[in-house]
């Protein structure tokens, strides 16, 4: 039997599977504030989830007339499994700060998703006149131009914010704000993670705005949930007290060896001194200006502005490289502390079943590069690229969770046949050495089947909603037969095309070993990035993903001799190792592909990733033309 002709079977016995799975998981858009009461200095958090889309094209937010939007939008997507069921959401997280005091009402947001329109609920925000800025629950995340007030520390004398005539105000400036780097460690391998904070230490008073947030190139990056705009914390560094602001924190895994440099975070703050010779001459006791609000009430004359620009020392972390010391074939660069899991749906089914193998990889450690682990089927045994479902916390440090990965394969012959035990290595950093996990074999009896397909359950079991359908579709073959005549026509099309790529691939695999060559030369025959280089210049945001996604693969596939239509994660990962190109640089272009990815999947295009990511790709195409030794 062809590949096609078994491909047409499966997709016609698993019809009456997909139809009451598709009519539970509808997909849905909501909208949550919070908090829901704020003071009018403060900052509310306002998300927008949907679920269960399979293909976002639009997301159109409600009026925010009524708001300043200080950060946003910020996306977010991704698979959470509660209790085995599944969801797939995208959310998008705005920052706001009211114009004014009073009741709000944010109306409903639409989107655009599978086709269908989705309109959201009607969110209500209560805002004070008080103010609340030691709150230090908030969790936006500001990426960038994040402004925001800084109030002086109450203590008993506010003697700083006073300038006195002839006083060195660089001095008293430098002495008084500025910004500090924190770091949890300073050395690493690749692939363990390190938590970098930003701070703004202050014990003046000031408007401050963030012009530069750091870039970590060589990192794969997670922003953790950051303070807002208004609060802080209070933290005494040398004997006196300060305010602290969070500018950024984040956890960051290496993605390469060396002495990674972190660059610099900047803010443009508007100082607001308070001239002592003023208060003298008019009789003004200090302690009455500085202990309140009254310095806005100052006359001009009183006041002395100074404006300048903060800039964050560079930090060095040395990542060193994974030993190559008794490293396991098996290993694929996954770094931290794991557990395997594997289970079959059931070991004794017909040629017109479909097989399930699940693998469970849990624990903690750089999970988001983890990719599904290498199966050895036996012959006689067709399996189908995985199911990938995680659920992730990503506010853990390391990321903790797990990722199920579940292969659908068919059996067209009766007999016995064993899944041979599936190995899964990482390096265990804590210990500083490798480990290998291992499943058990599996053995499947496979009888004849009578040739009609019959739907099979998942490993969980069926739920009373499932029953219910299938009581429904028990009596369905008036609807799965027109369907099915649609069904042949197309991959009657389809068919021809896959005879296509077949003998495109033939002709690739021929020439494999010529282009294999390539790999040894030094020179890059023009640029495989031109037209993204173009986008660049032109900043054309949607535009220059969509291009850099097919240049980059249309370069790997030339590289790695390999044809562009069966081109994918996996096969670019086993091409990579094949030629022996080293695991970091395979994680570097996983990572790209992965960024890539969640900027063409998302509704929001972000332009300050634009330069960063071509800078990546490049390294990438440099790094595939290693010099002539």
């Amino acid at each position: 039997m062809s590949l096609p002709i078994k491909k047409l079977l499966l997709l016609l016995f698993l019809l009456p599977i997909i139809c009451p799975v598709a009519l539970l998981a509808q997909a849905r858009l909501t909208t949550t504030i919070s908090p829901s009461t704020i003071g009018k200095n403060e900052t509310a958090e306002l998300r927008l989830m949907i679920e269960n889309a399979h293909q976002v094209t639009q997301i159109n937010p409600p009026s925010l007339k009524d708001f300043l939007i200080i950060n946003g939008p910020n996306q977010e997507s991704g698979m959470e499994t509660n209790n085995g069921v599944t969801k797939q959401y995208i959310g998008i997280t705005y920052q706001l700060q009211p114009k004014a005091k009073g009741n709000f009402t944010i109306s409903g947001a639409t989107a655009v998703a599978d086709g269908k329109t989705l309109k959201s609920n009607r969110v209500t925000i209560q805002v004070t006149s008080t103010s609340a800025v030691n709150n230090q629950n908030s969790n936006s995340t500001p990426f960038g131009g994040l402004s925001f007030f800084d109030e002086p520390v109450q203590q008993t004398n506010n003697r700083d914010l006073l300038i006195k005539k002839g006083e060195n105000i660089t001095a008293k400036i430098d002495k008084n704000i500025f910004i500090k780097v924190d770091v949890d460690k300073t050395n690493c391998y690749i692939g363990e993670p390190i938590v970098v904070t930003y701070k703004l230490y202050t014990r003046l008073k000031s408007e401050s705005n963030i012009i530069k947030n750091p870039s970590f190139n060589g990192f794969s990056v997670i922003d953790l949930s950051q303070p807002g705009s208004s609060f802080y914390t209070t933290e005494k560094l040398n004997g006196r007290e300060y305010n602290v602001y969070t500018l950024r924190k984040s956890q960051l895994y290496p993605l390469q060896a060396g002495a990674m440099e972190l660059e610099t975070s900047e803010v443009e703050n508007n100082i607001h001194f308070v001239k002592e010779e003023f208060l003298k001459n008019h009789h003004i006791n200090s302690n009455d200006v500085l202990n309140d609000d009254a310095i806005a009430g100052l006359p001009t004359e009183a006041v002395q502005n100074e404006k300048i620009t903060l800039q964050s020392k560079r930090a060095i972390i040395d990542v060193k490289a994974l030993p190559e010391i008794n490293k396991p074939a098996s290993f694929k660069g996954a770094v931290g502390n794991f557990m395997l899991d594997a289970g079959i749906e059931k070991n004794n089914f017909t040629t017109d079943d479909v097989g399930k193998l699940q693998l469970l990889i849990s624990g903690q450690g750089n999970m988001d590069l983890i990719n599904a682990p290498e199966i050895k089927w036996p012959d006689g045994i067709e399996s189908y690229e995985p199911t990938i479902r995680e659920a992730l916390n990503k506010q853990d440090v390391p990321v903790s969770g797990s990722k199920r990965f579940e292969y659908s394969f068919i059996i067209t012959k009766a007999g016995t046949y064993t899944l041979p035990a599936v190995e899964y290595s990482y390096f265990n950093n804590s210990v500083a050495s490798y480990k290998t996990l291992t499943t058990k074999p599996f053995v499947i009896t496979v009888t004849k089947g009578t040739g009609k397909a019959a739907a099979t359950n998942s490993l969980s079991g069926k739920s009373g909603k499932e029953h219910f359908f299938d009581a429904i579709f028990t009596n369905r073959f008036w609807i799965i037969i027109p369907v099915a005549l649609i069904i042949f026509i197309s991959l009657f099309f389809w068919i021809k095309n896959e005879n296509k790529k077949d003998t495109a691939t033939a002709l690739f695999i021929k020439e494999r070993e010529r282009k294999t060559e390539i790999l040894e030369e030094n020179e890059i025959p023009g640029n495989p990035l031109a037209n993204t280089e173009e986008r660049l210049i032109q900043q054309d945001s949607k535009g220059f993903y969509e291009v850099l996604n097919k240049e980059i693969r249309n370069f790997l596939a030339e590289r790695l001799a390999v044809s562009v239509e069966t081109i994918n994660k996996k096969r670019i990962a086993e091409e990579l190792d094949e030629k022996g190109v080293p695991v970091t640089t395979s994680l570097q272009i996983q990572q790209l592909l992965n960024d890539i990815e969640w900027q063409l999947y998302t509704p929001y295009t972000d332009e300050n990733k634009m330069q960063e990511m071509y800078q990546t790709a490049n390294t990438i195409v440099h790094s595939l033309y290693p010099p002539k030794h």
